[in-house]
């Protein structure tokens, strides 16, 4: 008989056939080497079954209890931080242009050429003050219709890149198999 090696848990639990069993008992007779590892699965056999049985701490997580996060987000996180950030650095650098504060100017001004107590048209002051609102809307309003056709645009880039990735990783696959 060759060595007993992968038998040994076997030989030592009783559960061998009878003539392997007699034929491993001879064996041991004749073999040190495998004496040895008896000896040796006996000894960790006998303290594993006297020591107590104890649950592990729930502080560890097991690799089935893992949480299971979501692959696509950490496909997806990437491409969006950058589009995102593409956006924020479009909107923080797209120029805007910068009026003098003439509302200021025109009250101050009134008030410097007229020394005399004279009577303020604030009826005129508040119309004129409702024209500039509606410039300054009209300024801003255009200069977002151009900031959210830049994001239209990145937005159409990058999925026009998204769908080119695809397309290259499913050739590649293809081409693999």
């Amino acid at each position: 008989m060759s060595h007993l090696n992968e038998r040994v848990a076997e030989l030592v639990l009783g559960e061998l056939a009878e003539q392997e069993m007699a034929d491993a008992h001879r064996h041991l007779a004749q073999c040190s080497v495998c004496r040895e590892q008896v000896e040796q699965f006996q000894t960790t056999y006998a303290m594993l079954k006297t020591s107590p049985d104890t649950e592990p701490p729930r502080r560890i997580l097991f690799e089935f209890e893992k949480p299971r996060a979501a692959a696509w987000i950490w496909r997806w996180l990437a491409p969006m931080a950058a589009s995102a950030a593409v956006a924020a650095a479009v909107v923080s650098f797209t120029p805007r242009p910068q009026q003098p504060a003439q509302v200021i100017e025109r009250v101050v001004q009134q008030q410097a050429s007229a020394p005399q107590a004279q009577p303020v048209d604030y009826q005129k002051i508040i119309d004129d003050l409702r024209a500039e609102i509606k410039q300054r809307d009209a300024v801003q309003t255009r200069d977002m219709q151009q900031v959210r056709g830049d994001v239209a645009a990145l937005n159409y880039y990058q999925r026009a890149v998204e769908r080119e990735t695809w397309e290259l990783a499913k050739n590649a696959t293809k081409a693999g198999e």
